[in-house]
């Protein structure tokens, strides 16, 4: 394990290989939580606002359930004739 040390500002630098590995640049933003007695910190993604809706929790969990379903062979197939008309109906 490597050690950081603390600026009488009370600032730290990110090592090198961590920006690296985590493609952080200088003006990023972090999120930072305590957790369990440690500081974790998280690099923030802007997302376009038009995406956004993607990534709410609810479309989030449908995303998971229907990768869940393929992955286990639970899903249908179409010929495109009768998917449209399942579609229409």
């Amino acid at each position: 394990m490597k050690a950081l040390t603390i600026s009488s500002k009370g600032q730290i630098a990110i090592p090198k290989e961590i920006r690296e590995v985590l493609d952080i640049k200088e003006g990023d933003k972090l999120t930072y939580k305590l957790e369990k007695g440690k500081i974790v910190l998280e690099p923030i993604v802007n997302i376009p606002r038009s995406q956004a809706w993607f990534w709410t929790s609810e479309v989030q969990k449908k995303v998971k359930k229907a990768d869940k379903n393929f992955k286990e062979g639970s899903f249908k197939t179409y010929e495109i004739d009768t998917f449209v008309k399942e579609l229409k109906d």
